[in-house]
């Protein structure tokens, strides 16, 4: 499920937005939450629900949980809410907040840096903080540039891993960086020389962290506060699925790098915390 199929799901919703009251996508779990992410930005201003759904057993398999999962998202495709979401279980997920963290019928998704938007029991509990069903505008850019690169930093990381990026020309880098994203900026391990020719070379540097609920905050440290002079963009507190789909989105949209870093810094479909 990539780039192409995340602009052919955006496009179908689309062509039947005004036919139906909420939509359901059935998908494999693995690449469910950039599938969710990548939704959330190509349909923007929904005012109805766009449910995500899949099973860990096949639905022709004896003790699926493809059955009640599907259910429960056609359910929730009926309540008043109004954005991309994930339903497996009785979890309602913000589809760009979300994560796959585990083999387990009960704890399959999560959703590290903000609450769930509902519970399905009984009763069916909507949280406040989701969003409402209303009359907006649909924002449809559904369109995405797949040619990024991302790297995890680890001790002993070799500058010339971003230098090789840059030479093959990708347009985007993400580079997941220690604690709250900070990066080897001392002696022969520096990665900030290569940061700053990326930038110059008009290629925009995103640094996302590797902790599972964390937030990116580059002016925490030195060691972040240098690639941030550098011109590296924060993830903030997104994930790295929200990050991924968002950077590609945006390189969609423009090749301006003052542009994307705009983009990519101002919350569009609730993927961070307006605060951060």
């Amino acid at each position: 499920m990539g780039p192409k199929i995340w602009t052919e799901i955006a496009k179908k919703i689309y062509q039947l937005y005004d036919k139906y009251d909420g939509f359901v996508v059935a998908q494999g779990t693995d690449t469910m939450a950039y599938s969710a992410s990548a939704t959330s930005f190509a349909l923007q201003n929904l005012s109805k629900p766009v449910v995500f759904t899949g099973s860990l057993i096949p639905l022709n398999e004896i003790g699926s949980d493809g059955r009640n999962n599907l259910i429960y998202a056609c359910m929730t495709a009926t309540l008043d809410i109004a954005e991309v979401c994930i339903v497996l279980s009785n979890r309602i997920i913000r589809g760009n907040r979300s994560k796959k963290y585990h083999e387990s019928f009960a704890a399959l998704f999560h959703s590290p840096n903000f609450p769930y938007l509902g519970e399905l029991g009984r009763p069916i509990q909507l949280f406040e903080w989701r969003k409402k069903r209303r009359k907006r505008s649909l924002a449809f850019q559904p369109n995405f540039n797949p040619d990024i690169s991302m790297l995890k930093i680890f001790p002993g990381f070799d500058p010339f891993i971003i230098e090789s990026v840059i030479n093959r020309k990708a347009q985007g880098i993400i580079l997941e960086g220690f604690g709250p994203g900070n990066v080897p900026s001392l002696g022969e391990n520096s990665i900030i020389p290569k940061i700053e020719k990326a930038v110059s070379s008009g290629i925009p540097v995103v640094i996302a962290n590797q902790m599972e609920k964390g937030i990116t905050n580059l002016t925490a440290y030195e060691v972040g506060y240098q690639a941030l002079k550098a011109g590296a963009i924060s993830s903030k507190d997104m994930t790295t699925e929200a990050t991924v789909t968002k950077l590609m989105w945006a390189l969609a949209q423009t090749k301006k790098p003052s542009e994307i870093k705009k983009i990519m810094e101002t919350d569009l479909a609730g993927e961070m915390g307006k605060e951060n």
